[in-house]
């Protein structure tokens, strides 16, 4: 069970998105936070160095937070491809969460804000 003060983190800054104009961005926005949509292959080889929309699957084993470039649900859960390490990141309550022998991952792809530096994702929020 997810502790509460992670659903309180989760929901500011949902709101905080929201209220910043980030929360209900397209990829053809054109507002002042309008960070560039990537794939976590191209957020880790390219690195800029600003804030960044990174689009992969969230995993979460061992106490380590990943987004990935896809899933391999069979036995374990694990990362295939490309990956990187996502600091202070659950996904929204809309987004639906597998679990098995202790891991969590999601089907779907998830979108998480923030800078890349090496093969961490820090999450950012709109200026």
């Amino acid at each position: 069970m997810p502790h509460p003060l992670a659903d309180v983190k989760s929901l500011l800054l949902g709101v905080v998105l929201v209220f910043s104009g980030c929360g209900a961005m397209t990829s053809k926005s054109s507002g002042h936070c309008s960070p560039k949509r990537v794939s976590v292959a191209t957020a880790r080889s390219e690195q800029p160095k600003q804030l960044l929309r990174v689009e992969g699957h969230y995993l979460r084993r061992n106490g380590i937070t990943r987004i990935c470039s896809g899933v391999i649900a069979s036995g374990t859960p694990r990362c295939a491809g490309s990956s990187l390490t996502v600091r202070s990141y659950r996904p929204g309550r809309h987004v639906t969460v597998h679990h098995a022998n202790g891991v969590a991952w999601t089907s779907d792809t998830v979108q998480v804000f923030g800078i890349v530096s090496g093969t961490i994702l820090r999450p950012g929020l709109c200026a």
